[in-house]
């Protein structure tokens, strides 16, 4: 089913939401909305214990042990499991593996099951994601494929989230800031939270000054295009054409990836994600995820090639022996395959 019929499904069965839900598709910013809108229509309904697993943490011998417990005195169980890929480490295929919760679930209607599939940009995403979403065959279980947003509902989404933080903004600025981040829906919605400090309505030159478009000296646009397979070269252009500083560009590039190292390391250690905890504040729950998400495709191994080519680029910049981006951009992007 697509988004426009999940909506009418969600509206008429508000207290009583699907047992099942398999989101996947182009627009991972819909994706994590729906999961974090299931997830408080299951809470509004009853009390339930919340269960994350995050892409290379997955483990099936436990959400089965989850989704098999019987709830009689205690809460029931909602397992939120998020992937980019149906293979692990070990190329077992993770298809064979949902179908099994998916028949404790038929068995066993106290606990929920939330499944979130990731475009990686591999070629066989849309087969594993049509493989996936055969399995779910029975009234209670519902997937979904969602697609980039039209612009009119782009204007909707960011009306709702504005009108949350109880901005004061006219619809043509919504459309204005959505323009200048490339359309990039999930990305507008966190720049929103820069104009909570305003009083009064909010105008062209606060967005001017405020929000950076998407290819402008965006180094977290750049390793992020890295680690999908993106554009960088466009990006890493624009960044050019702004005249950021050699050091100052190799600087930002380890402070992300030293960002992300902080997330891959608490979420191994903790099995959970909490911005505050990690970085001291708190982030808007969608870029903390999205942190979440791309910390987890890499491994220890990454980490420590990523930060040793980062160095000696570093090095051999301050001694002027090595000024090229280019080949140094290739060799981080050789290294997070």
């Amino acid at each position: 089913m697509y988004k426009k019929d999940f909506d009418k499904l969600l509206d008429s069965k508000i207290d009583n939401p699907p047992q099942a839900v398999f989101l996947y598709g182009e627009c991972d910013f819909l994706i994590n909305f729906y999961s974090k809108k299931l997830k408080d229509l299951h809470l509004a309904k009853s009390s339930l214990d919340i269960f994350n697993f995050y892409f290379e943490e997955y483990n099936a011998k436990q959400i089965k042990e989850l989704l098999s417990e019987q709830s009689l005195f205690s809460n029931s169980s909602l397992v939120i499991v998020k992937l980019n890929k149906i293979k692990d480490s070990r190329k077992k295929a993770k298809d064979t593996e949902i179908a099994s919760f998916l028949e404790i679930l038929a068995k066993n209607k106290n606990n929920f099951l939330i499944i979130e599939f990731y475009d990686d940009n591999s070629s066989d995403y849309a087969r594993s994601a049509k493989m996936i979403s055969t399995l779910f065959n029975n009234p209670n279980f519902v997937f979904v494929r969602f697609f980039n947003p039209t612009k009119n509902e782009a204007l909707e989404i960011l009306r709702q989230n504005a009108r949350s933080l109880r901005l004061k903004i006219a619809d043509s600025l919504l459309m204005y800031l959505y323009e200048l981040q490339n359309n990039q829906i999930g990305i507008c919605v966190n720049e929103l939270n820069k104009f909570t400090l305003i009083n009064g309505e909010i105008s062209k030159t606060n967005i001017e000054n405020l929000s950076y478009g998407l290819y402008t000296n965006s180094i977290d646009e750049l390793c992020e295009s890295l680690l999908e397979r993106g554009d960088w070269v466009k990006i890493l252009a624009k960044i050019q054409e702004e005249g950021v500083q050699d050091i100052d560009f190799i600087r930002a590039l380890q402070n992300y990836f030293y960002r992300l190292f902080l997330f891959f390391s608490f979420i191994k250690s903790n099995g959970r994600c909490v911005s505050s905890e990690i970085l001291g504040y708190t982030l808007p729950k969608q870029l903390e995820e999205k942190y979440a998400r791309y910390a987890m495709k890499l491994k220890e191994i990454h980490y420590l090639s990523i930060f040793t080519t980062l160095s000696k680029w570093r090095s051999n910049t301050i001694n002027g022996k090595d000024k090229d981006y280019f080949s140094n951009l290739i060799k981080l992007k050789a290294l997070i395959k």
